[in-house]
């Protein structure tokens, strides 16, 4: 996740010099020139929008990360733990920029406490950690649900879904799901994970598998390595669960699960999918 640097600022400041001198350019065009002055507040305007952002990131990276947030990242997110202190204090402040910038709420009296919120935004910290000028996308609340849940999002036993992303709507966890998933399951199942995975993938006609940040050089190949993952699923000749065999979009979400959650596992059995996920997220795992 970006941080303001001084060639942002200087950008954001020829950008705003530019955009005063079309307005006294326009003053004096209709022989207005005392309308120049609205050059003023325009370039307020502009600086006030451009750098709100990148500024209050700065502030928050200099407070005191939470102790309370930092052991639940140190008992269950096993790549926290694995990080230098570089690595750590990146990782706490790309934490603590996700959720001063995504809404998250709890649905049917789920109460959402600074471990929950610290869980669900480790998902975003791992996705991003190794790509730093990456950003997930804005505008999705966050809904934590009490359990699993079904099509008509009515929680039950045995229900179908731990989670769902929406492309115009929100992102929906289940809190159960959310505390388990940190906590390396055989199945590498992980929702926070798998969800935020399928928002990177995010497209205007909904996940395809192919996340938006991905080379358009490198998306053929992309695609017929899904494929031949995706048959091996479906032969049950792959370490992948079953439900990775739905859909291409399900495919990276649940692959991206395994490769942050079994990497030795993944590297051994499946080196090339290993090879593309580590080249895609510029980050070794295992």
């Amino acid at each position: 996740m970006r941080t303001v640097t001084k060639a942002d600022i200087v950008a954001h400041g020829i950008c705003a010099a530019g955009m005063a001198l079309c307005v006294v350019a326009l003053a004096l065009s209709f022989g207005r020139p005392a309308w120049g002055l609205l050059a003023i507040p325009a370039l307020a305007l502009y600086a006030a929008a451009a750098l709100r952002r990148p500024f209050r990131r700065m502030r928050l990276a200099r407070e005191e990360f939470p102790a309370a947030w930092r052991e639940v990242l140190l008992r269950d997110v096993r790549f926290y733990r694995g990080l230098d202190g570089a690595g750590r204090a990146r990782f706490e402040r790309d934490l603590r920029w996700f959720l001063d910038e995504h809404a998250i709420e709890g649905v049917d009296g789920v109460r959402v406490t600074g471990e929950l919120r610290a869980l669900i935004a480790a998902g975003a910290a791992v996705l991003l950690h190794g790509q730093p000028e990456w950003e997930l996308p804005r505008g999705h609340t966050i809904l934590v649900y009490p359990g699993s849940f079904d099509e008509e999002f009515r929680c039950a036993p045995r229900a179908p879904f731990d989670g769902q992303a929406h492309g115009q709507g929100p992102v929906i966890v289940a809190r159960d799901a959310v505390q388990v998933g940190w906590r390396n399951p055989p199945d590498a199942c992980n929702v926070v994970l798998h969800e935020f995975a399928h928002l990177m993938d995010m497209k205007s006609g909904g996940p395809n598998g192919v996340p938006r940040m991905l080379a358009r050089a490198a998306v053929g190949e992309w695609i017929a390595l899904i494929h031949a993952e995706m048959e091996k699923v479906n032969k049950g000749r792959s370490l992948l669960r079953p439900y990775a065999g739905e859909n291409e979009a399900e495919f990276f979400a649940v692959a991206v699960e395994y490769f942050f959650g079994q990497p030795r596992l993944l590297r051994a059995r499946h080196p090339e999918l290993y090879g593309a996920l580590a080249r895609f997220f510029n980050q070794e795992s295992a």
